[in-house]
């Protein structure tokens, strides 16, 4: 299975609205950076950057078609 399906905790729903971005810009980068991602030292298990962002989340969440966004900031 592939991962499909990305969900946002909370503080990641506030964070990309805090930054003027979209949830589908979100989605969009997690699941076309997926396969590039790299192993990410904090909390969350992964992190991808594009587009300006910096996303880290958690795979596979519940399964392995989903994935949880916990948070992002500006690239820099």
């Amino acid at each position: 299975m592939s991962l499909s399906v990305v969900r946002f905790a909370e503080h990641a729903e506030r964070r990309y609205r805090e930054y003027g971005r979209s949830r589908a810009e979100i989605v969009d980068l997690v699941l076309t950076g997926h396969r590039m991602r790299h192993r990410n030292p904090g909390s969350a298990d992964w992190l991808v950057s594009g587009e300006g962002l910096v996303v880290v989340y958690n795979w596979p969440d519940a399964d392995d078609e989903t994935a949880l966004v916990v948070s992002l900031w500006p690239e820099r």
